[in-house]
């Protein structure tokens, strides 16, 4: 779906940009907050994308492994179904511009999720369908700063987002640590009124369309330090024939049933 692409799922990346330099500190050129921050917006837009993915949920009582195949078309049509495991295989999540829902193909049932519940869990993974509704623009929906910060030896250009009053974001301040060389980021942080609330880690670095992308994502939640939720891109295809009749009713009981 378009949030595991733009996000957070979004949001995620950097790639190369040819920009003008701001502010030098300690022999770090700076770039230009807002042009960075609109690059970051469109880096994971696509017409429409096509993918495959592994996620892998580790929490305390055990650990469950998902093949998830997805599908996308603008800015608000997403459609991921579940291929397996076999006794989950046909569970999907649409989402259009009129909502979110989640299909039961035991049942044939298509359940729309109402606002009170867009905090829940997704799938039983750290993921929350939140993260999968949620629509914001870095550009226009946060007050941006990039400066610079070392950690573990290793200096990193660092964007500090701080969400404007009218937006509808959750989070206090969100921070996300980027390479100097590929501008590719490493880490994003989301803070709750200056607390850690959870992290995300971003490795396995491949070009996509042109684009230096994470092919692995890692949810990590403060709170239980011993769990986990980690996104592989199997497949990952931008700007491909996408049919649209997958977002509707219709279109998702055929792509469920595969």
């Amino acid at each position: 779906m378009k949030q595991i692409y733009r996000l957070t799922m979004a949001v995620l990346v950097l790639g190369l940009l040819s920009i003008p330099l701001g502010s030098v500190r300690g022999q770090i050129p700076v770039p230009d907050v807002d042009q960075v921050m609109d690059y970051i917006d469109d880096l994971y837009r696509a017409q429409s994308s096509y993918s495959v993915m592994r996620m892998t949920v580790v929490r305390e009582r055990g650990t469950r492994e998902l093949e998830l195949e997805s599908w996308s078309m603008g800015d608000d049509d997403a459609l991921i179904v579940i291929r397996s495991p076999a006794r989950e295989a046909g569970g999907a999540t649409l989402r259009t511009e009129e909502g979110l829902w989640n299909y039961a193909p035991r049942a044939d049932r298509l359940i729309r999720i109402p606002s009170g519940l867009l905090s829940e869990s997704w799938m039983g993974s750290h993921f929350t369908n939140d993260d999968l509704m949620r629509e914001t623009s870095y550009l226009d929906d946060y007050d941006a700063v990039l400066g610079t910060e070392e950690r573990d030896g290793v200096t990193y250009l660092k964007a500090t987002l701080t969400p404007k009053p009218e937006a509808p974001i959750v989070y206090s301040a969100l921070v996300y640590l980027i390479t100097v060389d590929e501008w590719v980021p490493v880490r994003a942080e989301y803070y709750d009124d200056g607390e850690l609330i959870r992290a995300w880690a971003f490795d396995q670095i491949e070009t996509i369309s042109g684009k230096k992308i994470p092919m692995r994502m890692t949810i990590l939640p403060v709170d239980e330090p011993d769990e986990r939720t980690v996104v592989e891109y199997l497949t990952l295809e931008l700007d491909v024939p996408v049919d649209e009749s997958l977002f509707t009713r219709q279109g998702l009981r055929r792509a469920a049933r595969g």
